[in-house]
């Protein structure tokens, strides 16, 4: 059998070789790369063929032959059928060294950027770390399940207890679960719930008959943060400072720039080391709670606009409004990047550019334009906010080169 003749439904045996982004790991049969979900590096394997695309294709393990020295069992008993995470089938030393591989892999590949440096990865407990959840809910068949979507599906996988939540937030998904057990059935149950941890205890949205609604805030450095259960705040509160302190440390000036803003995070950072910030968040709850943040810390150097945030750098670029070119410009767009935006902050001319990334194949994307436009790349640095996930974030740092 050659590559062109694999079809679906074919068996092969072949070695593991890496993890991919995505989390599966890529195998090879004749050339044809093969990606195998819940398959660890380094393993032999029996594969059958479930899709056949022209220079790729996607398998399922039959049977190990040979496991992998990272394979280890499973914590979780509902792995493999909860789709909220991909690697806990593998030791999280090898999820770390995956990790950075991904990010290597798409500056290369997507950013055509030789970074021959290490690319340090910071860490914290690999359970116990998720202080937000989205919380499915389907009573439809007349039985309750309450938990997260099936691997690959929209179906409720019904979850009693979720080591990677924090114990707090398990607990909550505990009571929530009996709240709706025991509910009137004439009352309408929501078919998902946000769920979010603060300093001050859980909050849910939308709020449900049993929670009590307390202020949620955390504290960070110096500032304290208000934030509700559906705005976005980072997830993993046991990195959360060192993460800030990463992003925003050591710089300072006249002007920054916060782009996708969100409540706040780094906005009120940045106020404490530059003489002028702004903050720029299309999402007007989070906006809401941005500038309710920058109030109650009593901070006066801040100004926040509800744009987006391509728009609003065309504006200002159009109307001149800064006297000067930023001293930085510190940017956490969502997955899909800031394609649209990043030839405005390149005409702005920042002295550098801190990219807050939480995809890096458009994180590459992006940083191959910094780069054409005379940005040199001086770090990049990763953190596993998502363990047992494939999910990698990455600071970037740039400066523009004067030569």
């Amino acid at each position: 059998m050659n590559k062109h003749s694999l079809s679906v439904g074919d068996i092969v045996e072949a070695t593991t070789e890496r993890l991919a982004f995505g989390g599966d790991a890529v195998a090879r049969h004749e050339g044809l790369a093969i990606f195998v979900p819940f398959a660890a590096p380094g393993e032999r394997v029996r594969i059958r063929i479930t899709e056949r695309k022209k220079s790729f294709a996607r398998g399922v393990i039959e049977e190990i032959l040979a496991a992998s020295p990272a394979r280890r069992e499973p914590p979780c008993r509902y792995f493999g059928e909860c789709g909220g995470c991909h690697l806990q089938h593998i030791s999280y030393d090898e999820q770390l060294r995956a990790k950075t591989g991904f990010v290597r892999d798409a500056l290369a590949r997507i950013g055509r950027i030789s970074w021959d440096r290490e690319i340090e990865i910071r860490s914290a407990a690999e359970f116990g770390y998720r202080s937000r959840a989205q919380v499915k809910i389907d009573s439809a068949s007349g039985q309750l399940r309450v938990g997260f979507n099936h691997t690959a599906s929209h179906t409720v996988c019904d979850v009693e207890t979720c080591p990677v939540l924090a114990p707090e937030l398990d607990r909550a998904l505990a009571k929530l679960r009996s709240s709706l057990a025991s509910s009137d059935p004439a009352f309408a149950q929501p078919s998902e719930v946000e769920m979010a941890l603060g300093e001050t205890g859980v909050s849910l949205e939308p709020e449900l008959i049993g929670f009590s609604d307390p202020p949620i805030s955390q504290t960070v450095g110096d500032a304290t943060y208000s934030f509700g259960a559906s705005a976005f705040f980072q997830v993993n509160y046991l990195l959360l400072e060192d993460f800030v302190k990463e992003a925003t440390a050591g710089y300072s000036g006249k002007v920054a720039l916060d782009l996708y803003a969100g409540v706040g995070l780094f906005t009120l950072q940045l106020a404490r080391s530059f003489g002028r910030v702004i903050g720029v968040e299309s999402d007007p709850r989070a906006s809401r709670f941005a500038r309710r943040n920058i109030s109650a810390n009593e901070i006066a150097n801040v100004e926040f606009h509800n744009s987006r945030v391509d728009s609003w750098l065309k504006g200002l670029n159009s109307r001149r409004q800064l006297e000067a070119a930023p001293d930085l410009i510190l940017l956490d767009p969502p997955r899909a990047g800031a394609a649209d935006a990043i030839e405005e902050i390149a005409r702005l001319r920042p002295s550098e550019v801190v990219y807050v990334s939480c995809d890096p194949t458009t994180l590459a994307r992006d940083l191959r334009k910094l780069l054409d436009a005379r940005y040199r790349l001086s770090n990049v640095v990763a953190f596993d906010l998502f363990p047992q996930t494939y999910h990698v974030e990455t600071i970037a740092k740039l400066t523009l080169n004067l030569e």
